[in-house]
């Protein structure tokens, strides 16, 4: 059983980043990217105008103006310069009209006829946005490693950008082990169980970046999980049940017959302790627990780290934060203690509610959790308004 600071260490020095591939910004949505975008051409592109009102010259204000020109949204910029005593009547995202250097809004000027009057003090840049305000050609709008979401995307297309470079999306492959398993669909008999921890992971792989596919349920039996696994064309390679040392736990075997180095088995963690870790032929593989609260939190703890290493997020861990108790938990000797519950702010103050079911193999354990608590190892309890670690696995309340 090795400490979990030196498990973590070892799953992020095997991480590396994948390789890179170019993305299509319609497909890119979720994606770290892996090289700087570069604005091609200034944002905005000129001067233009954030309201509608009329573009003039500041000095001008006070007098009647005549308006010489109309000037809307996707025209293009008007060449000649307005003269002394003239006004251009303009729209919200036009571009001002050369010799122009404000914009004033429609509420605070008097129309007549072809004449304007402004009602208000008028000064150089009022109301306008200038040319290559946010971006200039040229320049890095969004570093390496920034994962693209909708704000991003929408700033890539603005830049002139029609693709992006990524690190590949991780391929993983999932095996549930062991023979009290059935598939969905099928009615347990005595003594089996539904199988359920292939759709959990399959939604956290998705959610970390990765494609997963189910290769079954295979029974606990060395060569058996050992052929299922020889082959299989997958960068993670994550196995559930059959990690612990039992007589009918083989996950340990079966990897060794691979020709894969063990890097740690157990870990000092509850729950979840019987964790494995080990990598060859260009593939990491993780056993986790059967148990699926176990199985969850080995996933979060390890495998969704590798993944985020691997799409080259340069912040992979999930958020820690601390949080003030509400409650009690009992501290465990020599294992870290990572009991599921519920973060909400109240007011500034971020408080942690543990669940009151911590068995790991509780599946509706995790079904109202979106924080899990770090306590350290140690005798004792933490009691009702102690300050401690969390790590949010879901949104705030």
């Amino acid at each position: 059983m090795i400490p979990l600071d030196e498990a973590l260490s070892a799953v992020r020095a095997r991480s590396l980043p994948l390789k890179q591939e170019e993305v299509p910004l319609t497909q890119a949505a979720g994606r770290v990217l892996s090289r700087p975008v570069v604005a091609l051409r200034d944002q905005p592109s000129s001067d233009v105008s954030m309201m509608d009102g009329y573009a003039l010259r500041a000095d001008d204000e006070g007098v009647p103006l005549r308006v010489v020109a109309e000037v809307a949204a996707g025209d293009a910029p008007r060449l000649e310069p307005l003269l002394k005593g003239e006004a251009a009547r303009i729209f919200t995202g036009a571009p001002i009209p050369a010799g122009a250097d404000c914009v004033v809004m429609q509420e605070n000027c008097t129309r007549e006829g072809e004449m304007v009057r402004v009602r208000i003090p008028a000064r150089p840049g009022l109301h306008l946005r200038k040319q290559g305000e946010e971006l200039r050609a040229g320049v890095a709008a969004l570093p390496r490693g920034t994962t693209l979401r909708a704000a991003e995307l929408s700033l890539c297309a603005a830049c002139g950008q029609t693709s992006i470079f990524a690190h590949r999306r991780p391929r993983v492959a999932l095996l549930s082990t062991g023979s009290e398993l059935v598939p969905l669909g099928e009615v347990p008999g005595p003594g089996k169980l539904t199988e359920t921890n292939s759709l959990a992971l399959r939604a956290l792989c998705a959610e970390a970046g990765a494609d997963a596919e189910w290769l079954g349920i295979v029974q606990d039996d060395v060569a058996s999980i050992a052929a299922r696994l020889r082959d299989v064309d997958a960068d993670v390679v994550i196995t559930t049940g059959g990690a612990s040392v039992g007589d009918h736990d083989h996950a340990q075997a079966s990897l060794l017959e691979l020709g894969v180095e063990l890097i740690f088995h157990t870990v000092a963690i509850r729950p979840g302790k019987p964790v494995l870790f080990g990598a060859g032929s260009g593939r990491l593989f993780f056993g986790l627990p059967g148990n699926p609260a176990a199985a969850t939190l080995g996933f979060e703890l390890f495998v969704r780290l590798a993944l985020r290493l691997l799409v080259g997020d340069p912040n992979p861990a999930r958020t820690q934060a601390r949080a003030r108790l509400r409650g009690t938990i009992a501290r465990v000797p020599k294992q870290t203690y990572f009991p599921r519950g519920r973060a909400a702010l109240e007011g500034a103050q971020l408080m942690f509610t543990p669940g009151g079911q911590q068995s790991s193999m509780q599946i509706a354990s995790w079904t109202n959790a979106n924080a899990v608590a770090v306590v350290p190892p140690g005798e004792g309890r933490l009691d009702d308004g102690t300050e401690l670690d969390v790590l949010l696995t879901g949104p705030l309340e």
